[in-house]
């Protein structure tokens, strides 16, 4: 039975059941990565300036990727463009939390561009002077959600993906510095950031290569102080922060007895990753909730009202398939914690017993245990693995992507946490 919304699928050792992918699970690592390990870094600012021209990066390294957007028709002849300076597509720090050619699994090839992470809401810039080739609205269903396709000189397009507004339309001219809408987290990411990509013309198509050479000489914009001061915060790599107390959300500290206690009766289960899991679900808000197709879950572990009832023996006045009056106890956290550990608890030994019986499976048992909780235990049992690939155990690539991000948000805490007390001294 699921318990969390923090994925796209749902199921026990019974049925597999579609559902509906809520926003929580991108606030850590997914798609794009908004904080994909890569560090907190300005955009490189060593080598030469990348040179212009139709097939200039042939040379170069480059993604056999193409994108329709970047080779539609231009509105303009390109050779009626002529070269500008460039800028940043955002304003200062400019934080990096993504470069050109990373692997890992956020993505379906190696990583197209460059991530800049400051808020949600930054201005996004045009990079040099072009005229817009296509805006396309998150509607489209694109992985990279609302974005803009620009045409400069010498055939080069940029990419700016997952706006959360787009301003030009297509065939509008812009300067280098025009804004062309905001930081956002639309289609397929992880966390407000803006992923720019720069397609010189290779081979007849406009395909990705590295975007900061481009950048070498480039005005950074200034930022107003709300924005630097968020930019700069955001800028903290998490594993610099890992073993003090403040890495911990407020009402994770507050909340660590209540939790301790709890533990005594499951101490295989560690501290930090009920630090971690809760993070990767809710972020250690409460109140939250997402709607899905069986009927929603909510609290900080996200747990649905099946799994309530099942633990607690009654849903209360929660009603099936409505979001819980204001008074449940599902919004409570000493008593959402109490039944969420449980829950985990509970698969957490199931899959220990499994895995025990299972010894080929190649995954642990808190891994396990968490994709259980977020795709059902049966993605564990009916792979070959443990780990479902495409199409196994009812696994489609989006499932897949799903567990793989989920566990990758649980890691990625886990190591920030990993020795913090959660007391203050």
């Amino acid at each position: 039975m699921r318990s969390g919304t923090s994925a796209a699928w749902a199921g026990g050792s019974g049925a597999l059941a579609l559902v509906a992918l809520p926003l929580f699970l991108f606030a850590g690592i997914g798609g794009d990565a908004a904080t994909a390990g890569a560090g907190c870094a300005p955009a490189a600012a060593a080598g030469p300036a990348q040179p212009a021209g139709p097939d200039s990066a042939s040379s170069g390294p480059h993604i056999d990727l193409p994108l329709a957007q970047a080779d539609a028709r231009p509105p303009v002849p390109p050779q009626t463009l002529h070269s500008a300076s460039w800028t940043y597509p955002v304003p200062a720090p400019a934080t990096v939390t993504a470069r050109f050619g990373q692997d890992g699994p956020n993505w379906s090839k190696r990583h197209t561009g460059t991530d800049f992470a400051p808020p949600a809401g930054t201005p996004v810039f045009a990079a040099t002077d072009g005229v817009v080739l296509a805006v396309v609205p998150e509607s489209a269903g694109h992985a990279f959600g609302r974005y803009v396709t620009v045409l400069h000189a010498d055939n080069v397009v940029t990419v700016y993906a997952h706006l959360s507004k787009a301003l030009p339309a297509r065939g509008q001219h812009l300067n280098a510095g025009d804004r062309i809408g905001a930081v956002g987290a639309t289609g397929n990411t992880t966390g407000p950031h803006l992923h720019f990509e720069v397609r010189p013309q290779i081979g007849g198509r406009h395909l990705p290569v590295d975007p900061e050479p481009y950048l070498t000489a480039a005005a950074l914009p200034a930022a107003g102080p709300a924005v630097a001061a968020a930019s700069a915060a955001d800028c903290l790599p998490l594993a610099g922060r890992a073993g003090t107390s403040s890495s911990l959300p407020d009402l994770a500290r507050k909340m660590t007895p209540t939790i301790q206690r709890q533990l005594t009766g499951c101490p295989e289960l560690p501290l930090e990753w009920v630090y971690a899991q809760v993070m990767a679900e809710s972020r250690w808000k409460p109140g939250a909730w997402s709607a899905d197709s069986n009927g929603g879950a909510g609290g900080l572990y996200q747990l649905s009202r099946p799994v309530w009832k099942a633990v607690e023996g009654t849903a209360g006045t929660w009603s099936q398939g409505s979001k819980p009056p204001s008074g449940h106890a599902v919004w409570e956290p000493a008593v959402h914690l109490r039944v969420g550990i449980t829950y985990t608890c509970g698969n957490l030994r199931k899959m220990t017993a499994y895995l025990t019986r299972h010894p080929g499976k190649r995954i642990s048992a808190l891994d396990a245990m968490a994709v259980c909780h977020v795709a059902g235990c049966g993605r564990v049992t009916w792979s070959a693995t443990g780990m479902p690939t495409p199409g196994e155990a009812g696994c489609g690539q989006q499932c897949v992507t799903t567990i793989r991000t989920y566990l990758t948000n649980i890691h990625r805490y886990l190591r920030a946490y990993t020795g913090v007390s959660g007391q203050k001294s």
